[in-house]
């Protein structure tokens, strides 16, 4: 049985990883990056580049050219039937320790219970509802097919089927979903580079990064899966971002791709300095030939160093807080993405790292519970952008953001990303990335929503006022109710909420004219 497991972990990294050698390809790689970790001189510039700088992105501004965001967010509702939508959720989620409180088994971070369902629920309502808006407007009922990238760790594959069945495929059938499992790869130590072994003798395993997906979606048939169901392009969000389909953000994005034929798109928002999250950036650079190419694309935190971008502190300023955050929503031409995935080389494998900042907890093959600095080969969806530069004979002036096949939209923060990635310890100071603090931003929303429509809402104050302390106020507002602010705002007029009370509406046709303050809970 261990011989089994162990000869389907080796072959699964032999399969996928033939576009840089196997297993032997994978572990060269590592060594490689794990030397020049180690190197004194880490910054790194392009050696097949006689020039390479950065540039804060421009792009639609969703909050200040409002009357192109909402034709951009049609565009998007319109082009719905030529959309899929794609989900990595393979990740292990370490960071919520998330039990079964029967069992005692780790879950994955898409079965956290959030606001009453778990996260993949949560991503189904939001799809739902924008669907339900293509249905108010065209008369035409959309099913969108769902692509979902799992992985073996903390049985997240199981566990993800089990809750489509459960649920009865959220209505959809099953036809409407295709689920590919993402193959874990080896733990190396940082010292040496050896493999590190569990209680099992098998190889510490972890998923290799989200970006897997484009290849792993060649190898799975996914694209022409997708190609079948009559689609073009698809957005892609991760679960634990509670808030990325609020408002116009997702739809205005998904619009610009589809209308101006982009291969990719970032959502993006102010950056949080010190959190851990990359920027977005437009390169420019001149290769050996003399060529200028210029794109928007990523550059992770964990790689700020090595291209020269340091953490803003009180006395330096802030050379990336300038930048804008990655978020990890995208809009994809799909023809474009299957174009680098079947690709025979490292391209295929976006933006790979060896992320040895944090250390890796794991029992060994004696038993004992362990701890290692180490870290295994990682690539980013979201580094796909550098397959799509484009290429010019001449240094372009600002303003080529326009030209370019990769584009950029913003909006502020809270409605674009707001995530529930670690749990809140007691000793904490922060409520940045737990389920509590993404849960304040919905309030935020909610508040800024409701105030809108001239109805009297108490304020949201700083996290730091509810480290220890409950919400002002609980208001939950089904998704189908918009999922626009625009026509939700034809729904409520008037009237306020008091301090302390609840509301929760769970219907897509509702309307509120005048009500006033109650003390208690009011759901529909």
């Amino acid at each position: 049985l261990l011989l089994g497991r162990l000869l389907k972990f080796l072959g699964d990294i032999e399969e996928f990883y033939d576009c840089v050698g196997g297993i032997i390809g994978y572990q060269i790689m590592a060594l490689e990056l794990l030397s020049v970790s180690k190197s004194k001189d880490s910054k790194h510039r392009h050696s097949k580049d006689k020039f390479v700088d950065f540039h804060v992105p421009t792009g639609l501004n969703l909050l200040e050219d409002t009357e192109y965001a909402s034709q951009a967010a049609l565009w998007g509702i319109e082009g719905l039937p030529e959309l899929g939508e794609i989900y990595p959720i393979g990740g292990a989620g370490d960071r919520l320790g998330l039990m079964d409180s029967d069992t005692g088994e780790s879950l994955p971070a898409a079965l956290l219970p959030y606001c009453g369902r778990s996260l993949l629920e949560g991503l189904m309502r939001d799809l739902q509802a924008r669907e339900f808006l293509h249905f108010k407007i065209f008369g035409k009922q959309c099913i969108t097919p769902v692509a979902v990238m799992t992985s073996s760790v903390k049985n997240n594959h199981e566990h993800i089927v089990a809750i489509c069945e459960r649920l009865e495929w959220f209505g959809r059938g099953r036809e409407n979903f295709r689920l590919f499992e993402q193959p874990l790869v080896p733990v190396v130590n940082a010292e040496d580079g050896k493999w590190l072994i569990s209680e099992s003798l098998l190889p510490v395993g972890k998923p290799g990064g989200h970006g897997a997906i484009w290849k792993l979606a060649c190898d799975r048939g996914v694209f022409e899966w997708l190609y079948r169901h009559g689609r073009k392009g698809a957005t892609v969000r991760q679960v634990s971002n509670v808030v990325a389909a609020t408002d116009l953000t997702l739809m205005a994005l998904a619009g610009i791709g589809l209308r101006h034929n982009k291969k990719l798109g970032f959502a993006s928002c102010e950056r949080r300095p010190g959190a851990t999250e990359g920027v977005n950036v437009l390169i420019e650079k001149q290769n050996l030939d003399g060529l200028w190419e210029y794109g928007i694309t990523c550059i992770e935190y964990t790689e700020f160093e090595k291209y020269g971008i340091s953490e803003p502190t009180a006395t330096n300023g802030s050379l990336q807080a300038s930048y804008p955050a990655n978020t990890n929503i995208l809009y994809v031409d799909l023809q474009a993405a299957q174009e680098v995935g079947s690709r025979k080389n490292a391209s295929c494998l976006p933006g790979i790292v060896l992320n040895l900042k944090k250390a890796v907890s794991y029992v060994d093959h004696l038993g004992f519970e362990c701890s290692a600095a180490g870290g295994r080969l990682e690539c980013t969806m979201q580094n796909i952008a550098d397959n799509f530069m484009n290429t010019y004979s001449y240094r372009c002036s600002k303003g080529i953001e326009s030209e370019l096949d990769t584009f950029i939209v913003y909006n502020e923060r809270k409605k674009v990303t707001s995530s529930a990635k670690r749990k809140l310890k007691s000793e904490d100071r922060s409520l940045h990335q737990t389920p509590e603090g993404s849960l304040l931003d919905i309030m935020r929303n909610a508040h800024d929503l409701l105030s809108s429509c001239s109805i009297e809402v108490p304020e949201v104050k700083d996290n730091n006022e509810y480290l220890h302390s409950g919400l002002p106020f609980i208001i939950f507002l089904h998704p189908a109710l918009g999922p626009f602010w625009d026509i939700v705002k034809q729904k409520f007029i008037g009237g306020s909420i008091s301090k302390g009370s609840e509301l929760q509406i769970e219907v897509a046709e509702f309307l509120w004219q005048d009500v006033e303050s109650w003390m208690g809970a009011l759901l529909f």
